[in-house]
């Protein structure tokens, strides 16, 4: 009597779930991309500070100002802070405050106020302010929200808020020839935990795809 010996047969994965394996898949290493990413950011920043790098500012006059800095340019539902770090040959002083503060005390200053900055390659435009008063030394001035005054690296921040407000950066003694080194910073509201969030989702689009797979055979 002959037995007839049959052979296992081997079921392929359905199209349909190799199409919607393909999408999670694809969508997961998305997630992992951009959370990896973050993190790496975190990581690598100027405790917790996405800055620019260090470049040269200088006037012939008593200080560098920054253009009027309104909530509306800078979202206050995404950025959390800004700061800047300066250093200089001589005593330096950095101070944030609100813009009429700063433009009452460097009235009839000569001053010059960074109009726009171009990181690749680095180069600032100034505009120019004419004045020949000699101002009070800014580090006895009361209006500053944050300010820091000496010799070496001085850094000041501004947190974001409703407003108009201007960063200053002068000789600690207010004389003219302000040169400084500095860099801008800013950091970003659950920047880190959006990051973390995007790799554990990546993770579970993963795991989603593989078994989509597994389970289509």
């Amino acid at each position: 009597m002959d037995t007839a010996v049959t052979t296992p047969t081997t079921r392929e994965p359905s199209s349909g779930r190799l199409v919607a394996a393909s999408l999670v898949g694809i969508l997961a290493l998305l997630l992992l991309a951009v959370g990896g990413a973050g993190v790496w950011a975190r990581a690598t920043s100027d405790h917790g500070y996405v800055s620019t790098g260090t470049h040269p500012y200088e006037t012939s006059g008593r200080a560098i100002v920054t253009d009027a800095m309104d909530v509306k340019e800078f979202p206050s539902w995404l950025v959390a802070k800004l700061r800047v770090k300066a250093t200089s040959d001589k005593p330096l002083f950095v101070g944030v405050a609100k813009q009429k503060d700063v433009d009452r005390y460097l009235a009839g200053v000569r001053h010059s106020t960074v109009e726009d900055v171009n990181f690749g390659p680095f180069e600032v435009d100034y505009s120019s302010q004419p004045g020949a008063k000699a101002p009070n030394r800014p580090g006895q001035q009361t209006f500053w929200l944050d300010s820091s005054t000496g010799s070496g690296q001085q850094s000041v921040a501004w947190k974001v808020q409703n407003g108009s407000y201007r960063f200053v950066v002068m000789n600690a003694d207010g004389s003219t020839g302000v040169h400084a080194d500095a860099k801008v910073g800013a950091t970003l509201h659950g920047a880190f935990i959006a990051a973390l969030a995007a790799l554990v989702a990546g993770l579970a689009l993963l795991g989603l795809a593989v078994t989509l797979i597994v389970r289509g055979r």
